[in-house]
């Protein structure tokens, strides 16, 4: 797995990411293994956050057809395309590189006959040839994946939101949504997920990493940080790090986060971490 990113919510590929190819062994994907993932430049690699998610993937229990938002590499769709009870995954991505090479994964690791990536927007296809069969999944879903980066210009907490919106249409009742949020975004916005969809319901914490560095050496994460404390200054809702000294004590807001880090140089401390909903209503809302 790439380490390189060091901190949860990498908003994208790192500079400099070359090709390569890794092996999920049983560690990661337990009996579904091995999983081979290859990546390319400019595309997203196999992260920590990655990791985790395939992980709980593994785990999960996860039966009928599910889609995977924002598929990059196609290791989440793949991973589930091998469960016994998985009929088929639906891999979304709006980027040209990672549907390409979602494509040749899903081939190599022969799932092709159970997993179909698709280039587009969220949920909407692209290309009019995937367009009526995407619209002909509408109300067949049994579950939804989704690995996000942060978003820009907001609280970093938008893509987690539309994952939820824009699956409305096809979930149906006891639909499952496996979506990695890291724990800075706070319980308020997790469990405030379930406003995005009518009848949608919180279960919990299904898989953890332990404490990791938000590292502010990396320039991307130390604009989120900023970013963050700006969003609280302005009175928008607080984030949960965790104090470098005391990990295990009282979460600390963005803005002591930052000053903690611009007077002693440690960097605040946040989690990987997947979360479980489940869609129980058969009421959508308008």
């Amino acid at each position: 797995m790439s380490r390189e990113w060091s901190g949860p919510d990498a908003v994208g590929p790192p500079a400099g990411a070359s090709a390569g190819t890794v092996v999920l062994g049983a560690e990661v994907v337990g009996a579904l293994a091995p999983i081979t993932i290859r990546t390319v430049p400019g595309a997203y690699p196999l992260t920590p956050a990655s990791t985790i998610c395939l992980e709980s993937v593994a785990a999960s229990g996860l039966r009928g057809r599910g889609l995977d938002w924002g598929c990059g590499t196609g290791c989440l769709a793949i991973a589930a395309a091998k469960l016994p009870g998985v009929t088929g995954v639906w891999a979304f991505d709006v980027i040209a590189a990672n549907v390409a090479v979602a494509g040749t994964n899903v081939a190599a690791n022969g799932v092709e006959d159970r997993v179909r990536v698709v280039h587009a927007d969220s949920f909407s296809a692209l290309a009019g040839r995937d367009a009526a069969a995407v619209e002909a999944l509408h109300g067949s879903v049994d579950f939804v994946l989704a690995n996000p980066p942060a978003s820009r210009g907001d609280d970093g907490f938008s893509f987690r939101r539309r994952v939820v919106r824009d699956a409305a249409p096809f979930v149906r009742r006891g639909s499952v949504f496996l979506i990695q949020i890291s724990a800075q975004y706070g319980s308020a916005r997790i469990r405030g997920l379930v406003d995005e969809l009518p009848g949608l319901r919180y279960v919990g914490c299904e898989a953890s990493t332990p404490w990791v560095p938000f590292d502010q050496s990396r320039s991307d994460l130390c604009g989120q940080l900023e970013a963050y404390a700006e969003h609280e200054r302005a009175g928008g809702g607080v984030y949960a790090f965790g104090a470098p000294h005391d990990p295990d004590g009282e979460r600390i807001d963005a803005r002591t986060a930052l000053q903690g880090y611009r007077s002693s140089g440690a960097s605040p401390l946040s989690q990987w971490q997947v979360h479980r909903y489940c869609w129980d209503s058969d009421e959508k809302g308008e």
